[in-house]
């Protein structure tokens, strides 16, 4: 590998530009279109699917075909009735109540942006004994009455925690939605090197729908393009806070470096060439184990399309995931920056070989 990739001020900056889009799942159109803008300035080639996923390609006419997939889609909540003083009531996309008290909201409406924030009760206890649920909360935007509200939002519309990113530290990055922000920068990163670096495959980097609503969107991605292998960069739960449960999901660990699934839909042979890969190379890597022995990220739908594709999730180790702050370690990124750069050369150097378990 030629020089070596590293979290600085300029990558942060870039960070910072995919922090700031809204991208609720089922309306990921904002996160296609900068994908697009900045896959279009690097000379990808460039499409779109039925369901809203974006394809960039580098490289043709090579024997072997690599995808590189990262979620466009964020959770959100769904608005689900206006009340007449004008609350809105709604329902979770991957989220629970206990994440929304009192935060702020930005809701994506056919009349813009919307701001919001989830009211509540602060007399009650919080909807005790029963536990508090999504009936004990409200959206309040501001609205007088019915009438207000109805000219600003409608039946439908999603909404989305209110971006913000910071530091806290050197190195950790705080901030909404890094799952799935982090893959989408790591893949755009790994989509500009490989525009400066070009190696004899055929690389094709994917933007995917809806992951947050049962992995809709990559249930077609195979049958849209042809896939030798694919790399899905998503976040996993890291287990270095007081309530681990490593004994269900081992461990992983924030700034030990990126993860590699050991369960069902990872290609045995696939992940024993990226651990070659990462060792050969001095890059910091942790086997995890996942919370489910399979499910979870985009590699489940895929890995059984068509034929079948071999798989392997790299993980960026993620606190607090699916709440208003989620964090992340910058050495984390670093190590799968680097490990799918090198991973990817390992695979162009020495072209296409079988991923069939058992067969060499």
């Amino acid at each position: 590998m030629k020089e070596k990739w590293s979290f600085d001020k300029e990558a942060h900056t870039h960070f910072q530009g995919f922090m700031e889009v809204i991208s609720p799942s089922m309306e990921e159109v904002p996160m296609a279109n900068y994908l697009r803008r900045s896959w279009e300035e690097a000379g990808a080639c460039l499409s779109t699917d039925i369901m809203g996923n974006v394809y960039a390609s580098i490289g043709e006419n090579y024997p072997l075909n690599i995808g590189i997939i990262a979620h466009m889609d964020t959770v959100a909540v769904q608005i689900t009735k206006i009340l007449p003083g004008g609350m809105l009531q709604f329902r979770h996309i991957g989220l629970r109540a206990h994440t929304l008290l009192g935060q702020p909201m930005k809701v994506f409406s056919s009349n813009g942006i919307v701001d919001g924030v989830i009211g509540f009760d602060p007399t009650s206890q919080y909807g005790q004994p029963k536990g508090l649920v999504d009936e004990d909360l409200w959206m309040d935007i501001g609205a007088s009455d019915y009438q207000d509200a109805c000219t600003k939002v409608q039946i439908g519309d999603l909404a989305v925690f209110a971006p913000r990113l910071s530091t806290m530290g050197d190195n950790m990055l705080c901030g909404t939605a890094i799952d799935d922000r982090i893959g989408l920068f790591v893949m755009d990163e790994c989509l500009r090197w490989f525009a400066k670096h070009q190696v004899p495959v055929n690389l094709k980097f994917i933007g995917s729908s809806q992951e947050e609503v049962g992995l809709r969107g990559s249930a077609i991605i195979a049958s849209n393009t042809t896939l030798d292998m694919c790399i899905v960069l998503d976040v996993d739960y890291a287990t270095d806070t007081p309530t681990p449960h490593e004994n269900q999901m081992g461990a992983l660990l924030m700034g030990k470096g990126v993860g590699m699934h050991i369960k069902s839909d990872v290609n045995p042979v696939l992940r024993r060439i990226a651990i070659e890969v990462a060792e050969s190379n001095h890059i910091d890597y942790q086997l995890s184990l996942g919370r489910f022995i399979y499910g979870g990220t985009d590699s489940t739908a895929l890995q059984i399309q068509r034929n079948g594709v071999a798989t392997l999730n790299l993980n960026i180790p993620c606190r607090y995931m699916h709440s208003p702050v989620e964090m992340c370690h910058k050495r984390d990124v670093e190590s799968c920056v680097r490990l799918l750069i090198a991973l990817i050369e390992d695979l162009s150097h020495n072209g296409k070989r079988s991923f069939i378990p058992g067969i060499d």
